[in-house]
């Protein structure tokens, strides 16, 4: 939008000028020929009548001197034909001036001021430099004038003025765009910092009308998001706790059943539903926490995760080591993590992890070594209490719970976790975190 709207201003602003400059020399010029017309009928008038009166011996010595504005001439008998473009306004204001007079004046440009008749048959590629005038007297006789043309005739260096200009308005045009943008991005950078699990801060309302009422309903959803995340997590944390103590009655009291095959059965049973209220439990912390943000090494808490795995036993690696630094939820991110380790060990025989980081983020990558799953469940396994039947089935032991959590908590750190299918075989989970100083 900035790029656009910096466009907009700018190609406008230099079209509009530019058709003003051309528009203002074109009226500048055609006033210019007005007034030079006037001028010079003025003069050729008072000429002519003076050489009419005197005797025709006299006359060519009369043109030999020079004569206002430039004017210079000679008497000619015949006809000449024309050689340049009719100069319709000089032509009118001698027709007012001399009634009598058949008057034919031309742009001629191929020929220089100095030059005598059969120098104006002459093609050379110049510029306008003289005009010609054909005046029938009375006697007949034909009056050759030549007047030398002013330079204002020829176009003024017009462009060097726009460009300057072009780049006045492209300056202006340029903050104008970024002043008009500055709140979509304020926005912009408010929504990628909204964290659903505390309330954020409230942008300023300042600006137009427009930009105020958008950030206005912006402060409003950003509050009602955190009141309804909170009611619901409350809600989900109050009855998995409240749970807790009947089942563990319920679970003293099955003790005491003589039979034990029914007890064995039934006791686990209830470990099974203690165990998805655990998880539920979890799923509640995991979109609201009191926990507060330090600065964390991650690369020391996957090294930490993948020895403590690998020394119960479990095949997991940490191949690819770099040193990153970034502020977190450290008991949040490592409950994430190590969700997603106990998938690739439990469904996938064995991890691999990897850290990576560029300029703006960091990567990690837990790869397993099993048979993956289907393309189109790999954003439906995200869904609370999802399970996938035969590798990833109730049976197993999981949930569906896992998954979802992880991804909450790496939401809350403004990241993002995908499953793929790794090209050479299992499943890889991508984490994606933003770099914070």
């Amino acid at each position: 939008m900035h790029g656009r709207l910096f466009l907009i201003l700018l190609l406008g602003m230099i079209v509009a000028a530019a058709g003003t400059v051309l528009f203002t020399h074109s009226r500048q010029q055609e006033m210019f020929e007005r007034v030079r017309a006037q001028h010079l009928s003025g003069e050729i008038a008072s000429l002519v009548e003076t050489l009419e009166k005197m005797p025709p011996p006299q006359r060519e010595d009369f043109l030999r001197e020079p004569h206002g504005m430039g004017i210079r001439g000679h008497l000619m008998r015949g006809v000449v034909s024309g050689l340049g473009e009719r100069d319709t306004a000089l032509e009118e204001a001698l027709h007012q001036r001399l009634e009598e007079v058949k008057v034919e004046a031309e742009l001629a440009g191929n020929f220089a001021c100095g030059d005598d008749a059969p120098g104006w048959r002459r093609r050379m590629p110049a510029p306008p430099q003289c005009q010609r005038l054909n005046l029938t007297l009375q006697d007949g006789s034909t009056l050759a004038l030549t007047v030398p043309v002013p330079p204002m005739r020829s176009p003024p260096p017009v462009w060097s003025a726009l460009l300057l200009f072009a780049l006045c308005i492209g300056l202006l045009a340029w903050l104008v765009a970024r002043i008009a943008t500055r709140p979509l991005r304020q926005l912009a950078d408010a929504a990628d910092r909204l964290d659903i699990s505390r309330a954020g801060e409230t942008l300023p309302e300042q600006g137009s009308n427009e930009v105020r009422a958008a950030t206005r309903a912006f402060n409003r959803m950003q509050q009602r998001i955190y009141e309804d995340v909170r009611e619901r997590t409350g809600m989900l944390a109050a009855i998995t706790h409240d749970l807790q103590t009947p089942l563990t009655r319920m679970r003293l009291r099955l003790e005491k059943l003589p039979d034990e095959t029914l007890r064995n059965k039934l006791v686990g049973d209830m470990q099974a539903m203690q165990q998805m209220l655990q998880e539920g439990l979890e799923l509640a912390r995991s979109l609201d926490s009191s926990e507060e943000k330090q600065l964390l090494d991650l690369d020391s808490l996957l090294d930490s995760l993948c020895s403590d795995s690998a020394d119960a036993g479990q095949p997991v690696a940490y191949i690819e080591h770099t040193p990153v630094q970034l502020k977190a939820y450290p008991l949040a991110l490592r409950r994430a993590l190590s969700n997603l380790l106990d998938n690739a060990v439990k469904y996938g025989q064995r991890a691999e992890v990897s850290l990576r980081r560029d300029a703006r983020q960091c990567h990690i990558r837990i790869r397993d070594s099993g048979p993956g799953i289907a393309p189109e469940l790999l954003e439906k396994v995200f869904t609370p209490f999802y399970r996938i039947e035969h590798s990833r089935s109730r049976e197993t032991g999981g949930t569906g719970l896992g998954l979802s959590i992880a991804r909450n908590i790496v939401q809350r750190h403004n990241g993002e976790l995908i499953l793929m299918n790794h090209p050479a075989g299992g499943l890889e989970a991508h984490v994606v975190l933003p770099l914070n100083s």
